[in-house]
């Protein structure tokens, strides 16, 4: 046999076998069973989803007090979550009678409401909660002109 034909062959087998052999560590690699942690919940975050929920205060009510000098009363008749809805009467000379929607953040005691029915006096609420809930103080601003109206409500 000629030289280089034993060459060949001596390398094409050393390459067969190196191959076999990566291929059978693969496998056995691949095979072993590994141990699998299970998923566990932590009850901790749980709880804590728990209290965010709870931590909603209830603000239904009827809070009276004084909107730009003349008496107001606002009645938050429903709420969900953090949304609202009731209505507020100022009186005027020309009582004003107004549906409103709103939103608070009972953390940092903060509140916006809007005027739903569509009126030349209509206009957007925001302000502060007391730490209690039992008062409420801001500003309105009329959509009109952006006239900005003090008022200050105290629940009954």
């Amino acid at each position: 046999m000629p030289e280089s034909f034993t060459y060949s062959f001596k390398k094409m087998f050393s390459l067969i076998i190196s191959v076999f052999l990566i291929v059978c560590i693969l496998f056995i690699t691949g095979c072993q069973k590994k141990e699998e942690k299970p998923i566990q919940q932590s009850p901790v975050v749980a709880d804590t989803t728990k209290k965010v929920i709870n931590e909603i205060p209830d603000i239904k009510g009827k809070y009276s007090g004084i909107f730009d000098n003349h008496s107001t009363s606002l009645n938050i008749r429903e709420q969900e979550g953090i949304k609202f809805k009731g209505s507020i009467t100022i009186n005027y000379r020309q009582v004003i009678n107004q549906q409103i929607s709103g939103e608070f953040d009972p953390k940092a005691l903060t509140f916006f409401m809007t005027d739903l029915l569509h009126s030349r006096f209509q206009g957007k609420y925001s302000g502060k909660f007391s730490e209690d809930r039992s008062k409420m103080a801001g500003n309105f601003t009329m959509n009109l002109d952006g006239s900005k109206f003090s008022f200050k409500l105290t629940k009954k």
